[in-house]
């Protein structure tokens, strides 16, 4: 029966190539909204490795930020004072520089080359030993920076399990040294030594960027609170709030900060908000791709009922005939719908060989392959029954035709 449906379809093929072309974009459109919708998706449900709870970002403005060593040293002083200010509020468990908030859209990388010629970034985020407990960080493996570490003769870093995985694979990668290559694969020079980075800490992983975000790879180096030429005075805070403190709070701690650095501006926001933003931001673009698809395969449903309607019209001889030989109307009906069914299925065989060609190709490097099978699986799904929905009036209207009317012409 398949291959008469094929044949069938095959002799019609110019009536039937609007449909196949029609069913093909919409599958194809459904593809990539269900493609963002699965990634994200998979993203969600990873933890984030921190908490955003109760957790403020405090940005500073420093008016006289410069080159000077005197003036990058008084800078270093207030922001010495605007730490222990913070940490002294009754309402706040406790603070830490930040270079850039979680949700902020700001981040600062840095990268290395490995010995597979593979360059590999990943984020740089100076911080003071306080800095665990203000996210909080979850400690796997090895120490966290402690007082002390910005004035060793190599710069200890506490990186994040992916990174630790990609750098050293198996191996226990504490105690070892960061080793830099160069793009052809060779061993860099030996930087100074207090330069050389060494693993001390391996933490859980770290998404900074939000639960819509691939996970990066992390790495935390100290923040120097002391000497100007290794360390500027940070330009943001993050600030972990006692549960059940009120926003009213806010006020009260922008006056303190005021009194400690009075020719500083500060703005101060909750990382829940930002949080809020920030998904808006990311999921609007995805409903807008989602409605627009809705309404193309809306209007393509409404161009499939109309053509099929066309074809079950012009083929009111040839199925009259069929009735006449006795052939029952659940029969006639059977072989519209299976006649569409068969187009939709190789509409549908088309796209998913285009789709995959993807990750096949490596398109989107970023996205994980399987992710790709799903949306084509989602799409398949949603449009094989949309499809079937439209060819059942057709269909009826196959069934209602008279076989003497039909042949009265013949």
């Amino acid at each position: 029966m398949i291959g008469h449906y094929c044949r069938v379809v095959w002799n019609r093929k110019r009536a039937n190539a609007l449909i196949l072309i029609e069913v093909l974009v919409s599958f194809l459109v459904l593809c990539v909204v269900f493609s963002i919708a699965v990634h994200y998706a998979e993203n969600w449900r990873r933890p984030l490795g921190f908490q955003y709870r109760d957790l403020w970002s405090v940005t500073v403005r420093i008016p006289d930020r410069g080159s000077d060593p005197l003036v990058e040293a008084r800078n270093l002083e207030t922001s010495r004072a605007l730490l222990a200010a913070l940490r002294g509020s009754p309402e706040v468990e406790s603070a830490t520089p930040a270079p850039n908030a979680p949700y902020s859209g700001n981040v600062s990388r840095s990268g290395i080359y490995l010995a597979d010629r593979k360059l590999v970034q990943f984020l740089y985020t100076p911080v003071v030993p306080g800095a665990i407990e203000v996210y909080p960080l979850e400690l796997v493996a090895g120490r966290w920076l402690q007082p002390g570490d910005d004035v060793l003769d190599y710069t200890p870093i506490v990186i994040s399990q992916n990174l630790a995985r990609r750098i050293f694979g198996r191996e226990d990668p504490l105690g070892r040294p960061i080793e830099e290559f160069d793009e052809q694969g060779q061993p860099r020079p030996r930087p100074e030594a207090w330069q050389q980075r060494k693993v001390v800490g391996v933490v859980k992983d770290f998404r900074k960027t939000g639960e819509l975000s691939d996970t990066p790879y992390a790495a935390f180096v100290p923040q120097s609170m002391a000497d100007a030429t290794r360390s500027a005075a940070p330009w943001s805070y993050l600030v972990r709030l006692r549960p059940g403190t009120s926003g009213a709070f806010e006020e009260s701690l922008l006056r303190s900060l005021r009194s400690v650095g009075p020719t500083w501006q500060f703005e101060i926001k909750s990382v829940a908000r930002m949080r809020a933003s920030y998904l808006k931001a990311r999921l609007l673009p995805l409903l807008i791709g989602a409605t627009i698809a809705g309404f193309l395969v809306l209007m393509v449903g409404m161009g499939l009922l109309g053509v099929l309607w066309q074809n079950v019209s012009g083929r009111t001889q040839e199925i009259g005939l069929r009735r006449a030989l006795g052939a029952t109307r659940e029969q006639v009906r059977a072989q519209i719908l299976g006649e569409l069914v068969t187009l939709t299925l190789l509409a549908l065989g088309l796209g998913v060989v285009l789709f995959l060609q993807v990750p096949l190709l490596g398109l989107v490097p970023f996205v994980e392959p399987q992710v790709f099978g799903l949306a084509a699986l989602a799409a398949v799904v949603a449009i094989l029954p949309f499809v079937l929905l439209c060819g059942l009036y057709p269909g009826w209207l196959a069934t209602a035709v008279d076989p003497a009317r039909a042949l009265q012409y013949e």
